[in-house]
């Protein structure tokens, strides 16, 4: 074998370009190995005509359509109208994902003049093969317009010999037109978007892999690493870099992050996306070493993924091509794709279980209800473990590959296939489609005139394909600190009473902590979280799933204190503050307080010690009164005890002034009242009589005060030494008096001032935190979220001014959506 430089090739070209036509079966690799795109930009430059078709000729033969086009345009400059060239260029256009769809006005031109005995190396040639008239159907079918495809291809059909090699293509695509016909006048509920430029770019992206909560999207791609590694690596005839696996994240705003290239791929190697465990801990990956493709993985291990090893389940991987596999959430059964013989033809779907023993079952193919005779693959499990995703280019599609609909039912019987229509499905090939937890969100591959440059990835949304008769689990586990979780630290899920017992282990999504679990509707489950393997327990908890057919989702937020390898309480993650109060009683026509003494001291001071303790929300409330003992200072009574609350509210503006806190602390006059028994002359000296009814009080209610054993209590205003307001109170709190008679209060709190919520969760991500509001709407509860606080959602399920009805609907939310769930006031 010669290795010819370009300027040697460019002396005796003609001779050098017989011989590779002549042995072209033979010297394909060569050539393509040998010539980048640079070195055909500079054949094109200085090449004669019958030289361009010569090299055009074998770039065509070798599917090195790219670089075909390129040679394919400057023929045109020689004979614009030639039907020869037109179809040589709108034949590279057609199977260049680039430019597919602008093949058609070549075609059109080529099929002008056919030539029954096409001479494909003459420049004489000024016609085009019968071959065109099936291109021709091919690019119209692409472009949608399909009578025009059914014209062609029936042309070609009339016209081609028997063992022309597109006839049984052209028949099938006779009946895909059919479905395609059919589907275009019927445009279902999808909205589809291409992901854009972070994800997508000119080169190739594809097999998307979506986490079940669409947070995390693994695909491939055949970009230009950013350290430009794989440079020099092409792969011949396609002139692409060779295959990546890369994740991008969603961050909080909804928007997807620069994608990062994984640990294992090696600039040298093709590795491409086909699965990823439910937990993000393991990455299936199809790799060709041998010719014939196998399935390999990837396990996440000391802080990030491991080498490839070759999958090693007995007859999953063989000497035939096995391009795909998925696993179902529950991990209990594996779905893959080969063109292994003793199928159905073309590629095939097999199914194996897991055994009691923990070994796999032999492989067995889903039959002819889902195989054909063309190929079938990429197949997806959704989250109920039973519906699956797949696709098919046989003549249930609208072209190319199309994503069916199957659910298999108590026998493991599989439903006839549904083809999921368009615009989900295109007459271009559209595969690979995987959906988040819901079934409402998936996304595919598919060439499509709005793409980036080549194959892209698509998000579609659709109202109908949503999930039922099945529930999961799903939530975010974090640290106190914001590191990491511990790679040891996983979830065990266990049914207490199901007819099967056994324990599904998983893991948190190393990335952010978030989690998910499949689980089965109507019964009892006990999650454990523990580390060292399992040896070691942190928690557990208990819940039950409803016994319905919708689709139930149970949400959980969990704070792990690392060193000590324990989990926080939520509510103990919302500040709490105690409510304190103050209340100084006046002497006769008195209205003066100091803020350096008494209970008054007290009272500023513990105030001062919330806020330096992070509270933020400080509202005084100020109360105020006079007795019926006749005034002489002041017009009336009224204007006594409006004087008394008015002198407290400006002496606490100037000393919150100087303290530099006016701006977070408002103050309001709340009740100002003349109240007590009326006044006798003869009762001048019971000064007692009237005391309990000359005061002012200042007040600052508390938040996320209320514990467990609180009881509602009756007021003791019969009491007029006694500091409680009228009305009913909770909790007694703790009393201190001054000597002057004043009185300061920490934790007594009085019901009729405050609006109790039931808190079933707090949740760092807002759609967790909605996710647990659509759930508890769902049982009947009145849900919501109220804010945010430390940076958490905080949703609640109802709310009340009574303590004892908030009681009855937090007894409820502990047993429908969290036994942690507690009493925010």
């Amino acid at each position: 074998m010669v290795l010819v430089s370009v300027n040697s090739i460019l002396i005796d070209m003609k001779v050098f370009y017989i011989l590779l036509v002549l042995f072209s079966f033979c010297y394909t690799n060569l050539f393509s190995q040998q010539f980048t795109d640079e070195q055909i930009d500079e054949l094109v430059k200085n090449a004669s005509e019958d030289e361009l078709v010569e090299i055009n000729t074998l770039l065509n033969l070798e599917g090195s359509f790219n670089q075909a086009r390129k040679v394919a345009t400057k023929l045109l400059e020689f004979q614009p109208e030639s039907s020869n060239y037109n179809y040589r260029l709108g034949y590279a256009m057609l199977n260049s994902s680039v430019d597919f769809n602008k093949s058609k006005s070549y075609l059109e031109k080529a099929v002008q003049n056919i030539s029954k005995n096409y001479d494909m190396i003459s420049k004489k040639e000024t016609g085009a093969p019968i071959d065109a008239l099936f291109h021709m159907g091919k690019s119209y079918h692409f472009n949608n317009e399909i009578e025009k495809a059914k014209e062609y291809y029936n042309k070609y059909l009339e016209l081609a010999s028997k063992k022309s090699d597109h006839i049984e293509d052209a028949k099938l695509r006779l009946k895909q037109c059919e479905i395609a016909i059919k589907f275009l006048n019927q445009k279902k509920d999808y909205t589809v978007e291409n992901l854009g430029s972070t994800v997508n770019t000119s080169y190739p992206e594809y097999s998307p892999v979506i986490s079940l909560d669409g947070y995390a999207i693994y695909f491939t791609s055949r970009r230009m690493r950013k350290d430009s590694s794989n440079l020099e690596i092409i792969e011949p005839g396609t002139n692409l870099h060779l295959e990546d696996v890369y994740v991008s994240y969603k961050n909080n705003d909804g928007e997807w992050e620069e994608p990062k290239l994984m640990e294992f791929c090696k600039p040298e190697d093709n590795e491409a996306t086909v699965a990823v465990s439910t937990d993000e801990r393991r990455i299936y990956v199809y790799k060709d070493e041998t010719g014939n493709g196998d399935i390999y993985y990837s396990d996440f291990e000391g802080s990030k993924f491991q080498e490839l090893e070759k999958l090693e389940i007995k007859d999953v991987n063989t000497d035939a091509w096995e391009p795909h596999i998925t696993v179902t959430p529950d991990g209990q059964q594996k779905y893959f794709s080969s063109d292994r013989e003793g199928g159905f033809g073309g590629r095939d779907i097999y199914r194996i279980v897991k055994l009691p023993n923990g070994e796999w079952s032999e492989p067995q193919n889903l039959g002819p209800n889902i195989n054909t005779e063309y190929d079938e693959d990429a197949p997806f499990l959704a989250v109920d473990n039973k519906t699956m995703y797949f696709a098919s280019n046989g003549p249930k599609s609208m072209g190319g590959y199309d994503i069916f609909m199957t659910i298999r039912d108590e026998n493991n019987l599989w439903s006839e296939p549904i083809n999921l229509g368009f615009p989900l499905n295109t007459t271009s090939d559209d595969i690979y489609y995987t959906t988040t937890v819901d079934g409402f969100t998936g996304y595919l591959t598919s060439f499509r005139p709005d793409g980036q440059g080549e194959k892209d990835i698509y998000e579609i949304k659709n109202t109908h394909l949503g999930i039922d008769n099945v529930a999961v689990l799903r939530g975010e586990i974090e640290t106190t600190t914001g590191e990491p979780i511990p790679e040891d630290v996983a979830f065990t899920l266990r049914c207490l009473d199901c007819d099967e017992q056994y324990d599904i282990e998983f893991f948190p999504r190393i990335s952010d902590g978030s989690f998910i679990s499949s689980l089965i509707p109507c019964h009892e489950y006990k999650l454990f979280i523990h580390h060292n393997k399992g040896e070691t327990q942190i928690h557990e908890e208990s819940f039950s799933t409803l016994c319905s057919e919708d689709f139930e989702e149970i949400y959980r937020h969990i704070m792990l204190d690392v060193p000590t390898m324990t989990v926080i309480q939520p509510q103990e993650l919302l500040s709490s503050y105690p409510p304190i109060s103050m209340k100084h009683f006046f002497g006769y026509n008195k209205n003066k307080l100091e803020p350096t003494e008494g209970s008054l001291k007290i009272f500023l001071d513990s105030l001062e010690s919330q806020i330096n303790n992070g509270r933020s929300d400080v509202t005084l409330t100020i109360n105020s009164s006079a007795s019926k003992v006749t005034t002489r200072k002041y017009k009336d009574n009224q204007e006594l005890a409006q004087t008394r609350a008015e002198k407290l509210n400006n002496l606490l503006d100037v000393y919150f002034n100087e303290k530099g806190l006016s701006d977070s602390i408002d103050i309001t006059i709340k009740n100002v009242e003349v109240a007590g028994p009326e006044y006798n002359n003869r009762d001048y000296t019971d000064v007692e009589k009237y005391i309990p009814y000359q005061y002012v009080s200042v007040s600052l209610e508390g938040v996320n005060s209320v514990s467990e054993d609180m009881i509602a209590l009756e007021s003791k205003d019969e009491n007029i030494t006694d500091v409680y307001v009228p009305g009913k109170t909770i909790n007694e709190g703790t009393t201190s008096t001054d000597n002057s008679g004043d009185t300061f209060t920490s934790g007594q709190m009085v019901e009729s001032d405050y609006k109790f919520n039931v808190i079933t969760g707090v949740f760092r991500r807002i759609d967790n935190a909605e996710g647990m509001v659509r759930s508890a709407k769902n049982k009947g509860f009145d849900a919501k979220i109220i804010g945010k606080k430390n940076g958490l959602h905080v949703v609640s399920v109802g709310s009340s001014n009574s303590f004892s009805e908030i009681k009855s609907i937090l007894s409820r939310a502990r047993e429908e959506v969290a036994e942690s769930a507690w009493i925010l006031n």
